[in-house]
């Protein structure tokens, strides 16, 4: 009897626990996919009933399973959570955005935990595969907008673009800053209904909460705002360093000028005041030396020349060294006009002065190289090439600017005079270092002249046809005046 009770008691608890098993074989015949509703003609009127998994609880809500997702319309039990498995019963209503399920009755089965997202590119997202389905994807915050408790995200990823969306009710206040062009993961509900993406043919993310979205990686380096920022760091050390080399250059100068006028003082009051002495012990020696020496009178008197000619020669180099008249600021035609004057003055030699262009401020170490080498162009013509006129010009273009030193001297071969003498090889070395062009075109009996171009703006073309017009100036004339001795005299 005994052992019967035993039997019976272990029947029963078998058929407890098995019941439950029963119903749910019996309850899972009377289910429908997702998926396969989706695949029925769009019928509005036909009732299904669906066991899904929450993942968003809203207005509408999202279940899916295992083959597809659903948005609900329709009045959810207090207290559900993400994750919950239900039991849906609505009208089944196959859209473009997606299955949607109206009407619906809504039935908890039991509490469960939140699926795991699907990890798709944004790509695919836009294709609509994956239409109320809870995915994950990446990508880079391109703007934020917040608008009636509710925060847009505008994301990019690739060729794409679409907006995440989190309200106040799903932890938007929790939302971090985070700056624009961030790479972020985004894990929420697909969307393609037009209010979520505003835009017809993309998607949307609909995220649950704050923690749906989460940081890769900050902004790159490279962005517009960084590059900009470096852009004007350089562009900032770029004019304090040329503006630091502008000064630099200027004491140098300064400098330069200072040692030159110290030497000058010290030219005047030793070599020409010597020189002045040693005349005047000769004239000295001249009154007493016995009229029947003849021979020691001419070497006296050579002596005499040689004393003054040095006298006159180092009084010209400490005006070379000491040019009073071009003071920072002073024009460089009126210091030439100036000077060149001093010199003729009271010889027998024409002299004319000719400007051309607008007259510009030129830097000061153009100017003084340009004032020496019209003085010395000047004294050679008159000491050397025995001239009878000196013409000068300045010529002032935007680019540059040159000048124009001739004479109708005796002329030389500047072959044979190259070499000798530092007159032309000072002047060239002057030009040279500021980068400019220095010819000298000369013949025996023909005159003289002498071009110097320094450029006020170094640019390829500038320099180009600088180089093709002082071709022209050197040859030029030499090319004419060879096919002029060949022409046969007219008949």
């Amino acid at each position: 009897m005994g052992a019967w009770r035993s039997e019976c008691l272990c029947v029963i608890a078998l058929l407890v626990i098995a019941a439950p098993a029963f119903a749910t074989t019996r309850d899972d015949a009377s289910y429908t996919s997702i998926g396969t509703i989706s695949l029925l003609p769009n019928t509005q009127s036909s009732e299904v009933t669906v066991r899904a998994t929450l993942t968003l609880n809203g207005k509408p809500s999202y279940v899916q399973d295992s083959t597809g997702g659903a948005a609900v319309y329709g009045a959810l039990p207090q207290g559900l959570t993400i994750g919950d498995q239900l039991l849906v019963i609505g009208h089944a209503d196959n859209t473009e955005t997606g299955l949607v399920l109206r009407d619906s009755q809504v039935h908890l089965l039991w509490h469960g935990s939140p699926v795991p997202p699907l990890s798709v590119t944004a790509d695919e997202a836009a294709l609509g595969k994956f239409a109320n389905l809870l995915i994950e994807v990446n990508g880079r915050l391109v703007d934020t907008e917040r608008d009636n408790g509710e925060t847009w995200l505008r994301i990019e990823s690739g060729f794409q673009t679409f907006l995440a969306r989190i309200d106040s009710r799903r932890g938007n206040s929790l939302l971090p800053h985070i700056e624009n062009g961030s790479l972020v993961r985004l894990r929420g509900v697909s969307s393609l209904e037009p209010r979520d993406t505003r835009y017809q043919g993309g998607f949307a993310i609909l995220l649950r909460s704050a923690e749906d979205l989460s940081v890769i990686s900050g902004p790159p380096w490279w962005s517009l705002k960084h590059l900009s920022e470096i852009a004007l760091l350089l562009g900032g050390l770029i004019i304090a360093a040329h503006l630091l080399l502008v000064q630099m250059m200027k004491a140098r100068f300064r400098a330069i000028m200072a040692e030159r006028a110290r030497m000058a003082h010290e030219l005047h009051d030793t070599l020409a005041q010597s020189f002045a002495g040693l005349s005047f012990q000769i004239q000295a020696a001249k009154k007493i030396v016995p009229k029947a020496s003849a021979t020691l009178g001419r070497h006296l008197d050579l002596a005499l020349d040689m004393v003054r000619h040095s006298h006159s020669e180092a009084h010209r180099s400490i005006m070379m060294l000491r040019p009073h008249c071009l003071a920072e600021g002073t024009d460089l035609h009126s210091a030439i006009q100036i000077a060149v004057e001093q010199m003729t003055e009271g010889c027998q030699v024409e002299f004319r002065f000719t400007t051309k262009g607008p007259l510009a401020q030129l830097p000061l170490r153009a100017t003084d190289t340009l004032y020496r080498i019209a003085q010395e162009a000047a004294a050679n013509a008159l000491r050397h090439g025995r001239a009878s006129v000196l013409e000068i010009g300045l010529e002032y273009t935007a680019t540059n600017i040159c000048l124009i030193v001739g004479d109708n001297g005796i002329g030389f071969d500047p072959k044979l005079a190259h070499g000798h003498g530092f007159g032309l090889a000072g002047m060239r070395e002057r030009v040279r270092a500021l980068r400019g062009h220095f010819i000298v075109t000369s013949e025996p009996g023909a005159g003289a002249r002498v071009r110097a171009e320094i450029f006020l703006r170094h640019t390829l073309g500038v320099r180009l046809l600088s180089a093709l017009h002082s071709w022209k100036m050197a040859y030029g004339e030499r090319i004419h005046r060879m096919l002029s001795r060949e022409k046969p005299d007219a008949l």
